[in-house]
C-alpha cells in the first residue's frame, strides 16, 4: 500500500514535494524517479517483501519500463509462477515486481488477470507513454490534471495541489461536479468538483503518449458471470457462496504484518469474523462506540463467539473533537459524509495495533442490502421517461415560510409515491431517496447523466454500486485508514465473489422485503437470529458533538462561502433565503437543513485552500 505521484516534467525536487505531501500514506520507504519526459515518485507502506527490495520506483532489468504502485494484488504468486516459466526473473517477492514484469509479457492486458486492489503508473520507455490503470470497483483513488500542456497526477488531490502551484497554474471549480455533489454528496465517473481534475475510472486503463500529448482510454474486462451451479438447491448455493468468501478472505490475509478487522456489528463484518473462525484465524477485532446505539453490543457478542481479541473505541466528544481536526487535515474531495469522523476514530486505534485491517464495505452493493430497495425492487423491471422532472419544481419553494412548515415535510414523501408508484421511474426514485437535500437543487442534468451512463436496464443496485460505492464509501475508507498509514482492505469486493454475485438468482438476494438474504440465513445458521435480523444501523454522529467543537463558527463561514460559490457558477440558491432569515444555523443543522449544511462544512474545508 502506497501513495504515487507524477507529471510529465523532470523535477526531482518538486516529484520529492509531492510525495512528502503523502507521506501519511507510506512512512516506510519513499522514491523519485526522474529523465527528460517523466517524474514519478512514490511513498511506500511496506505490508508484503518489507526489504529494500520492493522500493519504488521499481525499474525493470533493461531500464524499459518503471512502475509506481498502491494496493494489493492477492493472486500475484500464481501470476509470478505462470511468468517464470515464460523465463521471467524475480528479484523479490513483492506483488509490484510480478505486474511489472507482467506487462513486460502481456502490455495493459496484466490488468485483467489481477485480483485485487489497485492504482498503478507505468512508464513504458519504449513506446513512450504512461499507463494509468485503477482496479475495476475503484478501491484506490487516483485523480490527474491535465490542460492540454501540462500533465499530473497522485493518489491525493493535495499533492496535485503543489503541482499547480510549483507552475503557477490555478483550477477553478466545476459547476457540474459542485452541482454533483450537493445532491449526492459526492461526484460521479471521471468528475470531481475541480476543473481539470479528474479521477480516473474503476476499471479505466488511462494512457498517455508523452510525444504527442494525448490521451486514449479502455476499459479492464470485466468479470463474467460464473457458469452456475450444479443445481439451484439451497445446500448448492450456500456451499458456493462459503466457499467463494472463504476464499477471497484467504486472500486477503496475505501479508507480512499483523492484519485486524473493522467489526462493525453489522452482517457483513460479522460474516468476515465467522468465515475467520471456521478458518481457524483468530485477529484483533476494532469496534466503534456511539452514544445511543447498540451496535457495538452485538459487535462485542459477535467478537466472542468467533474468538476475536476485540478492543472497543468509545466515540466520545474527545476522540470527535480529535477526527474533527484530523479531517481537514487530509481530506481533499469532498464527501458529504458524516461517518468520515469515526471511521478516522477506528483507524486511530486499529494503527496502534495492526498494520492492514479487513472491512466490510461492498455487501451491501453486491447482495442488495440497503433499506431502499424495498422501494426500488419492484421498480427493477422498468424503466420510466424523466418528463416528470419538468415539473419538480412544483414542490420546491424552500423561500417559502409556509412550504418550511407544512408542505416541506410531506413533498418527499409525495415525490417518492409518484415516481416509484405512478410512474414506475427507478431512477428517478433512486435519485430522490439518495439525494442530500432534494430541495437544493434541480436534479434535471443529473437524471440525465445517469441515464446515460445507466444502460437500459440496470438491477436496483446498479446505481449503488457503480457510483455510491467508488465515490463515497471506499474513498472515505481510504481516506480514513490512509490517514493513519494502515491498509484498509475489503474481501467483498473481490473479482470471484463479484462473479458469483453477478450469477445469484435475485431472489437470494433480496426477498419479502430482506436484503442481502443468502448472507443473512448463511449466519442464522451459525449466530443467534436476534444478532443478525435486526434494522440497519448507520455511523451517524450525536449532533451536540459538533456543537462542542465550535462547529457553528465553521458552518458560518462555510454557508457564506457556498452561497458566493453558487453565485459565482450561476446555480440557484434558494434555500440561502431561508438560511440568511435564522442566525442560528446550529438550529437549522439539527433539523431541516442537516445534511445540506454537513456537506457545505466539508465543500468549505476542503475547497477553499485549493488555490
Amino acid at each position: 500500500m502506497c501513495g504515487i505521484v507524477g507529471f510529465n516534467s523532470d523535477n526531482k525536487e518538486l516529484g520529492k514535494k509531492m510525495t512528502d505531501l503523502i507521506a501519511h500514506r507510506g512512512p516506510d520507504d519513499e522514491g523519485v524517479f526522474c529523465d527528460e519526459r517523466l517524474t514519478l515518485g512514490n511513498r511506500r507502506l511496506a505490508i508484503i517483501d518489507l526489504s529494500q527490495a520492493g522500493h519504488q520506483p521499481m525499474v525493470s532489468d533493461d531500464g524499459a519500463y518503471v512502475i509506481v504502485y498502491n494496493g494489493e494484488v492477492y493472486n500475484f504468486k500464481e501470476i509470478k509462477k505462470e511468468l517464470s516459466a515464460l523465463g521471467h526473473h524475480f528479484k523479490s517477492q513483492t506483488d509490484t515486481e510480478v505486474i511489472l514484469q507482467g506487462y513486460r509479457e502481456y502490455g495493459a492486458g496484466i490488468f485483467s488477470k489481477l485480483r485485487g486492489m489497485w492504482a498503478a503508473a507505468i512508464y513504458d520507455k519504449k513506446n513512450d507513454k504512461l499507463i494509468l490503470s485503477r482496479d475495476s470497483f475503484g478501491i484506490k483513488p487516483l485523480f490527474y490534471f491535465w490542460d492540454g500542456k501540462n500533465f499530473a497526477f497522485a493518489s491525493e488531490i493535495k499533492a496535485i495541489r503543489e503541482f499547480l502551484h510549483s507552475h503557477r497554474l490555478k483550477t477553478e471549480l466545476s459547476k457540474d461536479g459542485v452541482n454533483q455533489y450537493f445532491i449526492l454528496g459526492y461526484t460521479l465517473q471521471s468528475a470531481t468538483v475541480f476543473k481539470n481534475i479528474k479521477k480516473v475510472r474503476p476499471g479505466e486503463i488511462l494512457t498517455f503518449d508523452l510525444a504527442s500529448k494525448t490521451f486514449s482510454s479502455s476499459l479492464i474486462e470485466s468479470n463474467k458471470p460464473i457458469a452456475g451451479f450444479a443445481d439451484n438447491s439451497d445446500t448448492e448455493i450456500f456451499k458456493n457462496f462459503e466457499k467463494t468468501i472463504s476464499d477471497s478472505i484467504q486472500k486477503h490475509l496475505i501479508a507480512d504484518v499483523p492484519i485486524g478487522v473493522f467489526l462493525s456489528g453489522g452482517s457483513d463484518s460479522t460474516l468476515i469474523a465467522l468465515m475467520m473462525k471456521k478458518l481457524g484465524v483468530k485477529l484483533r477485532a476494532f469496534t466503534v462506540r456511539i452514544s445511543g446505539r447498540g451496535d457495538a453490543d452485538y459487535a462485542r457478542q459477535i467478537a466472542k463467539f468467533a474468538g476475536l481479541e476485540h478492543e472497543e473505541i468509545n466515540f466520545d466528544e474527545r476522540e470527535f473533537s480529535e477526527s474533527y481536526e484530523k479531517c481537514w487535515q487530509y481530506l481533499d474531495e469532498p464527501i458529504a459524509d458524516s461517518s468520515l469522523l469515526p471511521s478516522l476514530a477506528v483507524s486511530s486505534a486499529a494503527a496502534r495495533q495492526v498494520k492492514v485491517v479487513l472491512t466490510g464495505e461492498g455487501g451491501d452493493e453486491l447482495f442488495w442490502g440497503y433499506p431502499r430497495y424495498q422501494m426500488l425492487e419492484p421498480l427493477s423491471k422498468s424503466y420510466g421517461p424523466d418528463w416528470w422532472l419538468k415539473t419538480a419544481d412544483y414542490f420546491r419553494k424552500p423561500d417559502s415560510e409556509f412550504y418550511q412548515k407544512y408542505i416541506r415535510p410531506l413533498a418527499r414523501r409525495k415525490r417518492l409515491f409518484y415516481l416509484s408508484k405512478i410512474k414506475r421511474d427507478l431512477l428517478g426514485t433512486y435519485l430522490e431517496s439518495a439525494a442530500i437535500d432534494p430541495d437544493v437543487l434541480s436534479r434535471i442534468e443529473l437524471h440525465k447523466t445517469l441515464k446515460n451512463l445507466s444502460g437500459e436496464r440496470p438491477d436496483i443496485a446498479f446505481f449503488d454500486r457503480n457510483f455510491y460505492l467508488p465515490n463515497d464509501l471506499l474513498y472515505k475508507t481510504d481516506f480514513a485508514t490512509m490517514a493513519y498509514s494502515i491498509e484498509g482492505r475489503v474481501p467483498f469486493l473481490d473479482k470471484e465473489v463479484f462473479a458469483f454475485a453477478k450469477s445469484l438468482p435475485p431472489e437470494w438476494k433480496f426477498k419479502n422485503g430482506v436484503g442481502k438474504r443468502i448472507i443473512k440465513e448463511y449466519l442464522a445458521k451459525n449466530l443467534p437470529p436476534e444478532l443478525i435480523f435486526r434494522k440497519k444501523e448507520g455511523f451517524s454522529v450525536p449532533l451536540n458533538f459538533y456543537k462542542s467543537t465550535g462547529y457553528e463558527a465553521d458552518l458560518r463561514q462555510a454557508v457564506s462561502y457556498v452561497r458566493d460559490v453558487f453565485d459565482d457558477l450561476s446555480l440557484p440558491n434558494p434555500v440561502f433565503r431561508r438560511l440568511a432569515k435564522d442566525a442560528g444555523y446550529f438550529r437549522l443543522f439539527q433539523n431541516k437543513f442537516r445534511h445540506f449544511l454537513f456537506a457545505a462544512l466539508v465543500f468549505y474545508k476542503t475547497t477553499s485552500r485549493m488555490n
